[in-house]
């Protein structure tokens, strides 16, 4: 079923499946962006499930398509840069707590580099996000995400290169390196 189907069986009818085929199938995305964009473990689960959250009590207001991914991604983008906001403040104005051991104690250029692809990502223009989150992300095909956002294949193939240019450009401005994938 499409995602707006199942969002529809969960608003009329209440159904649980249809809500848990929903996290199922987007749930690695979300907790994706939850996890990249904070360095606590424990947060991103938060995170994640404030996403679901929101979903469950928005869910009749969401203009969807076929596909919920890219709400779902700017939603969590939101929640957990809330999250690490909130965080930074809470450490702000408290004597330092000792962290536990499998935690990192600072963030790693990985990690950095990580969360500076999602805050760019999250700054594209929704046309240029709504495909790459649906290929890149829900592991969409070209096609697949065609018929999802409602335009021909060409656009998105357009959309997705532009949008590849776009990142490029902007992570190379803050530092990152890409490899040239034309």
């Amino acid at each position: 079923m499409r995602d707006s189907q199942l969002l529809e069986r969960y608003l009329v009818g209440r159904e649980d499946a249809a809500f848990a085929a929903l996290v199922e199938r987007h749930g690695p995305m979300v907790l994706g962006v939850c996890s990249r964009l904070l360095v606590n473990r424990h947060d991103a689960e938060d995170a994640f499930q404030a996403t679901w959250l929101i979903l469950a009590r928005r869910a009749d207001s969401i203009r969807t398509c076929d596909s919920i991914g890219p709400w779902l991604h700017r939603v969590a983008v939101r929640i957990a840069l809330r999250a690490r906001l909130n965080a930074n403040r809470r450490r702000t104005f408290r004597l330092p707590e000792p962290e536990p051991a499998e935690w990192p104690a600072q963030e790693t250029p990985f990690e950095n580099d990580r969360r500076v692809l999602q805050e760019e990502l999250e700054r594209l223009p929704e046309s240029y996000r709504s495909p790459l989150v649906l290929c890149y992300f829900d592991g969409k095909t070209n096609e697949e995400a065609a018929r999802q956002l409602r335009c021909p294949v060409g656009t998105v193939k357009g959309r997705l290169w532009r949008a590849r240019e776009l990142l490029r450009g902007r992570l190379t401005r803050r530092g990152l390196a890409l490899f040239d994938d034309r």
